[in-house]
């Protein structure tokens, strides 16, 4: 009963939350010009009577706070509204896009959790000891390369030094890879998840090993050891666990924000995800493309940062919901 209450207050704070964004997004987004002076500048053929129809269309030639309404309203029923640019439905791109995006985001999280959990584990076993030094510094160093530095330094090497994988693009170009459709998706995807991997396993391997050596200094952990359980069973049966619990939250954000993150890796290599898209929208102001995406990463954020908060209550009963 408690639980359900507690999302229920959740879930009318998160309403509130994406309202606000909501408001603001839109306020700045049309605060910068109008669209339709972009579109001539690279149309410049277009005739007053398209341009007429496409400013009542977008609802240019009205209100600030009627077009939001009329915005807004679109929005909960679904309708993401049409590309000015592309001319598709943006929920169509959103969704044919961030397919594509989650195809590279989704292994990049789950591939660095798993290589963080091994290396936080291992150093904090070994504290002050070479190893400890050796995986922090390596954790650091991959906390303060820039993430365009890092893919074109795996581009220079992979791809045109060792020609190994291709340096652009989700999909060869003429024909798939050794004549396979999957593999060919799987080969190029491999530079930019391995990019993604990395700057994800630095983050998490600092944030869980600087977490476990906190825990194996509490009491429940020399009770345990005063026990005579085994040192592994100590580790990733009482310790990981509640270690773990930031780490959700970090977890949590890099979910939430994976549409959020996504320009600078598809931008290095050319990948036709949504952070791609975003960026032409932003250069050609395409009002609804860019009011889509950013909704779409708000009610991502919200609705990962939701399921986050009950998995707290679920792995920590100590947690209050009230």
């Amino acid at each position: 009963m408690l639980l359900t209450q507690f999302i229920i207050r959740r879930l009318i704070f998160s309403a509130i939350l994406l309202f606000g964004v909501s408001v603001i997004v839109f306020a700045l987004v049309n605060a910068v010009g109008n669209p339709i002076e972009i579109l001539l500048a690279e149309r410049p053929g277009i005739s007053q009577q398209a341009i007429d129809q496409m400013t009542a269309y977008y609802g240019l030639d009205q209100p600030a706070t009627t077009r939001y309404l009329i915005w807004a309203g679109n929005l909960l029923r679904g309708e993401f509204g049409t590309s000015i640019i592309y001319n598709q439905p943006v929920w169509q791109m959103l969704t044919t896009w961030g397919l594509e995006t989650l195809k590279i985001q989704v292994p990049g999280i789950l591939i660095a959790l798993v290589i963080a959990t091994v290396m936080a584990v291992t150093a904090a076993m070994r504290q002050y000891t070479k190893v400890d030094f050796g995986v922090m510094a390596s954790a650091m160093l991959g906390q303060s390369l820039p993430g365009f530095f890092v893919g074109i330094l795996l581009i220079l090497v992979f791809s045109y030094s060792l020609g190994i994988f291709p340096s652009y693009g989700a999909y060869s170009m003429r024909s798939p890879l050794w004549g396979s459709p999957l593999l060919d998706a799987l080969w190029h995807m491999v530079l930019p998840v391995a990019m993604l991997t990395f700057f994800n396993t630095a983050a998490l391997t600092l944030l869980m090993r600087s977490n476990l050596v906190d825990i194996l200094r509490h009491d429940f952990i020399t009770a345990a050891r005063a026990s005579g359980l085994p040192e592994r069973r100590i580790i990733y049966g009482h310790a990981l666990r509640n270690a773990l619990i930031p780490v959700l939250t970090y977890l949590s954000l890099l979910f939430g924000l994976m549409l959020g993150t996504a320009p600078v890796t598809e931008a290095v290599f050319t990948w036709p995800g949504v952070g791609y898209l975003y960026i032409n929208a932003i250069q050609q102001l395409d009002y609804p493309v860019i009011l889509g995406v950013t909704m779409a990463i708000s009610v991502m954020l919200v609705f990962v940062t939701l399921l986050t908060d009950i998995a707290y209550v679920l792995i920590d009963p100590r947690i209050r919901l009230d």
